[in-house]
């Protein structure tokens, strides 16, 4: 065994990894994103889309963000292992992988009034947003 370890430890440990980064990625793919409690991995969520776009279009910039928010996600599953094993917490994944609590939208009338008089309000707001982008890269490159 000690033999077999020695001849290829390189790849065990590159196996090793690659395997908990799986993991991590799925868990990560299948936990809500979106709570009003703000739980599990919704502030890494928050944090790394916030740095994206201060970055804009720098690319390093853009891979920092990327694994500060692996190593803010690897965190809280380790958080959770660790309030599991102190007794805090049913299971390992609780904290990550739970029902979310979704907000609740409340519509005024006036505002819903308004909402019927311009049913393609979204799609105006697409254009804009979309504009919006035009200008901003056509503004970056000069």
């Amino acid at each position: 065994m000690l033999k077999f370890i020695k001849h290829h430890w390189f790849g065990l440990l590159v196996s090793i990894s690659f395997g908990l980064f799986l993991i991590e990625f799925f868990l990560v793919m299948f936990a809500p994103h979106v709570d009003i409690q703000n739980r599990g991995f919704v502030p890494c969520t928050a944090q790394m889309a916030e740095e994206i776009e201060i970055c804009s279009r720098k690319k390093l910039c853009i891979i920092k963000a990327v694994t500060d928010n692996y190593v803010c996600d690897a965190k809280v599953i380790l958080g959770g292992v660790s309030q599991w094993l102190q007794g805090q917490q049913p299971r390992p994944w609780s904290n990550y992988l739970f029902e979310p609590e979704l907000p609740q939208e409340e519509v005024d009338e006036g505002l819903q009034e308004y909402y019927d008089e311009n049913p393609n309000l979204a799609d105006e707001m697409a254009e804009l947003k979309q504009k919006y982008k035009e200008l901003e890269i056509e503004k970056n490159e000069k």
